[in-house]
């Protein structure tokens, strides 16, 4: 018996190519969708694990900026002792984190850099240290003897092709080659208040260049530190100390806070991310196979349906439910196994290289393709198990066709016709061909319910996904409105600022004006920091400084006038979330601390700018943060550069590199921010963020036009007596071609005005789930659903291109020898 099964399994799979090769397709592209998400989970999650200690991670980051004039090793030790004599703190350390411009001695051009050093020698570092030397030695500074040496980290060295014995010239200081004595890796984010990426607080890798402190600190130009990290005997104890630490380093250290950073070693916050991001993928694979498996009940349904008779004869001849269980479910194995064995192979590769291409954007590296045992194992078994289940309705439908039911079937029940659906369907005002089509739809509305489910879900996500990074952009958009400058300039040292903008003006010629900014962390009364990883310590917030005489912030007041009619008003203006969580409106007065001292100020305004953020006259903010020069008045961090005309990213990185040149001349060391490209680096990791949700849906649409082309081929099988009916009325093939294509878009259509609804709630499901829901307005622009229309018409009418054009290629004689 057991060779009898297998013998019909086998007959019927091999009898059925075209619709083998379908089914085993979808269910190839759901488990090719599984094995690669799980796959590129676990190779991401278990390359953190590898490269991350749980006993190096500090518990407090407080970003710092440094005041004055340059700080020695030991003064900052002095600092640090003071820190580490705090209850509960077992170890601080500090970090220094700068840009720096470099290239090749013989090369023209000058590219992107950040040097990093360390309050400890290298090999002293506890707290997130290089972990590993790849090749040669850590650095050794000039006054220890020696000769101009920096590390480079593995990356910047894959990057730019450069190794042990290399050497490198910085901006401005091209007079000294400073020799790479070593290759290193070091795991960890390095974060730093001086980066002007502002999508993400760390340097980048490939950027990374170390030295000791006292060489960097020749190399940039910095005061000194811009980091202090701290480990606690627990990380409850840390959370409880924050206000301390903070507390003596604003009022006993010359450094001001920018932000803080708290990770707990035993969730560490990449780690924790990277997990999130790891089930989100493992959900989109197994929804995209669960999907696929939706043409597998269709196509076993219709088997068993053709098959009748044949089970009615096999019931005669003794044959169990049993036999007849596994014969069924032993054809979804085959199917399951087929396109199993191809989807696992197709995966393995492919998950490899896109985790280590995906690699450095979750703060990790992969060197060579890697193969993930796990996402094998889960594609293998789920694969497998999917199909077998799909069947089991089917084929337990199947199972209950008694011999007479068998016998006597006849296909389409007499009383076809009479249902309320079908009247309503014929009732109808459209053309007959639409009604015939709709009607072919409604008689097999069980299996088409299905091919139709995978579409409506595929454009559902499709259209809630697009409206979700559409209102994201917008926002983005008019945020970056709000700025009327496309260039910040922060010094690292109190510079002279009429002396600087002078300079600025006199010397570069796209330079239409220049203003004074000053930003800084102070805190709020009454203000709670969102409990997220990043934030400026309990009651911190950010705060602007700006010239309000200048008009470089386009201010949109919800209410109040600011400093429209009178730049010289005292006062401040709050964004709208902040006015609501503290509980102020116009004229009323909130409290700040800085420097160790509190102040009053009247609220003149409330803004639109989605983030926390209180707005300030820029001296008055230098002033209360003691930011001064030396004849003790306010002094500017920074300088607002507004170019003349309309200026892309490329155009406004030219000018910025004319004024790195003369600022170099000059000895100004600086970090600058470019606005467009930050604007189109935040749009491209929004569209890129957009576009892995939409994999999904990329999966589930394609699983949907596989669904709907073997439905329609199994309905070109079994209408072939309609098919003769029309050519014997005169149909010709265009007529029979435009026939099912009407049929195959018009399942498109419902599952897209189906799909509508649905789309609106995920959308603002997605915008809560990305905790957005408080930045952003979600709005559904109607373009979104005419791109959905369009997008499924277009899949709907590809879908079904092949079996219409099988359908008319019937011709009456081929219908009689088939009857």
């Amino acid at each position: 018996m057991f060779r009898t099964r297998i013998q019909k399994i086998l007959r019927d799979i091999s009898s059925r190519k075209g619709r083998t090769v379908l089914v085993a397709l979808s269910i190839l592209i759901g488990v090719f969708g599984v094995t690669t998400m799980v796959s590129m989970g676990d190779l991401l999650v278990t390359q953190l694990n590898e490269d991350l200690d749980e006993d190096e991670i500090a518990m407090t980051h407080v970003y710092v900026s440094a005041v004055g004039r340059p700080m020695t090793l030991e003064e900052n030790q002095a600092f640090i002792d003071r820190l580490s004599a705090l209850p509960g703190v077992i170890q601080v350390e500090g970090q220094a984190i700068y840009p720096m411009d470099w290239r090749l001695p013989d090369g023209e051009s000058f590219e992107r850099g950040t040097v990093i050093a360390f309050s400890e020698d290298f090999p002293a570092v506890q707290l997130e240290p290089v972990s590993r030397i790849v090749e040669g030695r850590f650095p050794v500074g000039v006054a220890e003897g020696g000769q101009y040496e920096i590390a480079v980290e593995k990356r910047f060295a894959n990057e730019y092709g450069v190794g042990v014995g290399d050497r490198l010239v910085f901006r401005g200081k091209e007079e000294v080659e400073w020799q790479i004595v070593g290759v290193v890796f070091q795991p960890y984010r390095t974060v730093s208040s001086q980066v002007t990426d502002v999508a993400d607080p760390a340097s980048p890798p490939e950027t990374n260049m170390y030295a000791t402190y006292e060489d960097a600190q020749a190399i940039v130009g910095f005061s000194g530190l811009s980091s202090f990290y701290a480990r606690y005997t627990d990380y409850e104890t840390a959370r409880a100390g924050l206000t301390d630490f903070i507390g003596v380093i604003t009022n006993e250290t010359p450094y001001i806070v920018a932000f803080n950073l708290m990770d707990n070693p035993a969730d560490n916050n990449l780690v924790r991310g990277m997990d999130q991001i790891a089930n989100a993928l493992d959900v989109l694979g197994v929804v995209s196979l669960v999907v696929s498996a939706f043409l597998l009940v269709n196509v076993i349904n219709t088997i068993v349906v053709e098959q009748r008779r044949q089970i009615g004869v096999m019931k005669s001849l003794g044959g169990t439910r049993l036999d007849i269980v596994l014969i069924y479910t032993g054809m979804a194995l085959a199917y399951g196994v087929i396109g199993t064995l191809v989807g696992v192979i197709l995966a393995i590769p492919v998950a490899g290289w896109m985790a280590r291409e995906i690699a450095p954007l979750t703060g990790t590296y992969i060197e060579d393709i890697e193969i993930s045992t796990s996402g094998i194992i889960t594609g293998i078994v789920l694969g497998l198990l999917v199909p077998v289940l799909a069947a089991l309705i089917p084929v337990f439908n199947g199972t209950r066709v008694t011999i007479l039911e068998a016998i006597t079937d006849i296909g389409i029940a007499a009383n076809w016709g009479n249902s309320r659906l079908s009247r309503a369907v014929g009732a109808l005002p459209l053309p007959v061909n639409v009604r015939q089509a709709l009607s072919n739809i409604v008689q097999k509305r069980g299996r088409l319910v299905l091919t139709g489910l995978a579409l409506t879900l595929a454009f559902a996500a499709y259209m809630g996904v697009t409206a979700v990074f559409t209102s994201l952009n917008t926002t983005i958009g008019e945020m970056f409105d709000t700025f009327d400058y496309e260039i910040q300039m922060t010094t690292q040292e109190v510079e002279d600022y009429d002396a600087v903008r002078q300079l600025i003006l006199n010397n570069v010629d796209s330079v239409a004006r220049v203003a004074p900014s000053y930003d800084v962390s102070i805190e709020l009364e009454g203000y709670v920091a969102p409990d997220t990883p990043y934030s400026g310590g309990p009651g911190q917030i950010a705060a602007i400084g700006i010239d309000p005489s200048s008009d470089f912030i386009n201010f949109r007041l919800i209410s109040g006038t600011g400093w429209e009619n009178d730049p010289d008003r005292e006062g401040v203006i709050l964004n709208r979330s902040l006015a609501e969580k503290i509980d102020k409106s116009v004229g009323d007065e909130v409290t700040v601390r800085a420097g160790g001292k509190s102040y009053q100020y009247e609220v003149l305004g409330i803004e639109e700018w989605p983030f926390d953020m209180i707005f300030f006259d820029w001296a008055e903010l230098a002033t209360i943060s003691g930011y001064l020069n030396e004849v003790e008045e306010p002094n500017p961090d920074g300088l607002l550069i507004d170019l003349e005309g309309e200026q892309d990213a490329d155009a406004v990185a030219d000018v910025i590199e004319q004024i790195k040149q003369l600022a170099a001349v000059h000895d100004i060391p600086a970090v600058y921010i470019n606005q467009p490209q930050n604007e189109d680096d935040i749009t491209q990791l929004a569209t890129s963020f957009g576009m892995m949700f939409n994999m999904t849906s990329l999966v589930m649409a394609a699983v949907g036009a596989i669904g709907l082309l073997a439905a329609l081929s199994m309905a070109v099988f079994e209408r072939q007596k309609e098919i003769g009916v029309m050519r014997s009325l005169g149909a010709g093939s265009t007529t029979i071609v435009g026939h099912f294509l009407l049929e195959g878009v018009l399942v498109g259509i419902i599952a897209w005005v189906v799909a509508l609804p649905l789309s609106l709630w995920l959308g603002n499901q997605i915008t809560a789930v990305i905790e957005m829901d408080e930045i952003i307005s979600f709005n559904y622009p109607p373009l979104v659903a005419l791109q959905g229309l369009a997008g499924v018409a277009i899949i709907a009418a590809g879908a079904s291109f092949w079996p219409a054009l099988s359908a008319a290629r019937k011709t009456v004689s081929d219908i009689l020898r088939y009857q």
